[in-house]
C-alpha cells in the first residue's frame, strides 16, 4: 500500500510528538494536539495500517505505537520541516569561536561544544589527516649528533613533528640551507603532494643545496600520514547520552562502548560522510553497531577542498527539526574559519 497524504500527516505527527514526549503515541493525543482533519476512529485505523507497513510498532506495556527506524527514515527524508536557528542560536555558536584561539585544533574543540550543546546530543568531530593540510613552513633542526627534528607549520595551523635519525652528523646551517630550499618550493603543497611528487622531482633536478639528495629521503619518509597521525577525533556531549537513554541501560552501555572504538569512529566518520550536504544514518543502516541510534552528518571544507567531518549522534528520537539545521549551520561557519585560518 503507498502512503496516502492521510498516512503520511499521521507518521509526521506520531514522530514529533514521540521525539517530544518520548511516551507511546495513541489516536487520542493525535486528534486533541494535532490538526489532522479526521476522527480519532479514522487515525486508529491509519495506525494499523502504518502498523502493517513497518512504520510504526505498538509497544506491548501501552496502546500507543512508536516509530520504527523505517519510520523515521521516511520522516527525515520526506516529513520533516526544518526549524531555522534562531538568532540568539547563531550568536551562541559565533560567540563560543570567538572565545577561542584561532587554531584548527581549537576551532575543532569549539565545534563539538556547540553540537553537543545545543543539540543535547553526543558529537562527534573528525579534523583532517596531516596529508590533507598544505604546508605554510618547514623547519629542521639539529638535536645532537644525527638527530635532527623536523616541524612542518600546517595552514591550518597545526604543528607536527618528527625526529629524523641518521648515522652521520648534520650541521645545523646545512640543515638552514635545506630548510630554506624547502620552504622556496613545496609550500602550499599538501604533504602527501610534497612526499610522493615534488620531493622526488626536486632530487632528479639535482639543483638543491650541498646534503640535500642525501637527505631528501629522510624526508619523503618521515611526510607518511602514517608518521604524522595526530589525535584528530574530537567527542563531546556524553553526558547528554545519559539522559537520552536513562530509561534503556543496554541501548547506553552499547553506545558508550562506541565511543570508546576510536578507529571504529574514524573510519566510520571518513566512510560515510557525503561529499556535500547533510547525510542522516538512522540505526542499522548504517551498521549493527548502531542499532537504536541516529547519526547526523555532514563535512567542513577548506576552499574547495573537504578536509574533515563531523556529527550529531544521539537516539533516533532526536529533534531532527533543530539538529538537521544546526550542524548545516555550524559546518558552514568551520568551513568559512578554517578557510580563513589557511590564507
Amino acid at each position: 500500500m503507498d502512503l496516502s497524504p492521510r498516512h503520511r500527516s499521521i507518521l509526521k505527527a506520531l514522530v514529533e510528538e514521540f521525539v517530544s514526549d518520548n511516551k507511546p503515541v495513541g489516536s487520542k493525543t493525535l486528534s486533541e494536539k494535532y490538526d489532522i482533519g479526521v476522527s480519532p476512529a479514522t487515525i486508529r485505523s491509519c495506525l494499523a495500517e502504518l502498523e502493517e507497513m513497518g512504520f510504526i510498532v505498538a509497544r506491548h506495556t501501552s496502546g500507543g505505537r512508536v516509530p520504527t527506524e523505517r519510520g523515521y527514515r521516511l520522516y527525515v527524508d520526506s516529513l520533516v520541516t526544518l526549524f531555522e536557528l534562531t538568532m540568539r542560536e547563531k550568536q551562541r555558536i559565533q560567540e563560543e569561536y570567538l572565545r577561542m584561539q584561532f587554531r584548527l585544533d581549537q576551532v575543532l574543540i569549539a565545534t563539538s561544544k556547540v553540537l553537543a550543546s545545543l543539540s543535547q546530543s553526543a558529537s562527534v568531530v573528525l579534523g583532517p589527516e596531516g596529508s590533507l593540510d598544505t604546508l605554510k613552513h618547514i623547519e629542521l633542526i639539529h638535536v645532537n649528533g644525527g638527530e635532527v627534528l623536523m616541524i612542518l607549520v600546517m595552514r591550518s595551523g597545526t604543528v607536527l613533528n618528527r625526529n629524523i635519525f641518521f648515522d652521520y652528523h648534520i650541521s645545523q646551517e646545512t640543515l638552514y640551507q635545506i630548510s630554506r630550499y624547502l620552504n622556496d618550493n613545496v609550500k602550499g603543497f599538501d604533504v602527501h603532494e610534497i612526499q610522493s611528487n615534488l620531493i622526488p622531482q626536486m632530487m632528479m633536478k639535482k639543483e638543491g643545496p650541498e646534503g640535500f639528495s642525501q637527505f631528501a629521503p629522510s624526508i619523503a619518509r618521515a611526510m607518511g600520514s602514517d608518521s604524522l597521525s595526530v589525535d584528530n577525533l574530537y567527542i563531546d556531549g556524553l553526558k547528554n547520552l545519559y539522559e537520552n537513554f536513562k530509561d534503556e541501560e543496554e541501548q547506553l552501555e552499547n553506545i558508550l562502548h562506541l565511543f570508546d572504538e576510536k578507529q571504529f569512529l574514524k573510519e566510520f566518520f571518513s566512510d560515510y560522510v557525503p561529499m556535500d550536504g547533510v547525510y542522516t544514518i538512522i540505526g542499522k543502516d548504517g551498521n549493527e553497531k548502531l542499532g537504536g541510534v541516529t547519526i547526523i552528518t555532514t563535512n567542513y571544507r577548506m576552499g574547495e577542498k573537504r578536509i574533515g567531518s563531523m556529527g550529531i549522534i544521539g537516539p533516533q528520537r532526536m529533534n531532527y527539526n533543530k539538529a538537521l539545521p544546526l550542524i548545516e549551520f555550524t559546518s558552514k561557519l568551520v568551513s568559512e574559519m578554517i578557510t580563513k585560518l589557511s590564507r
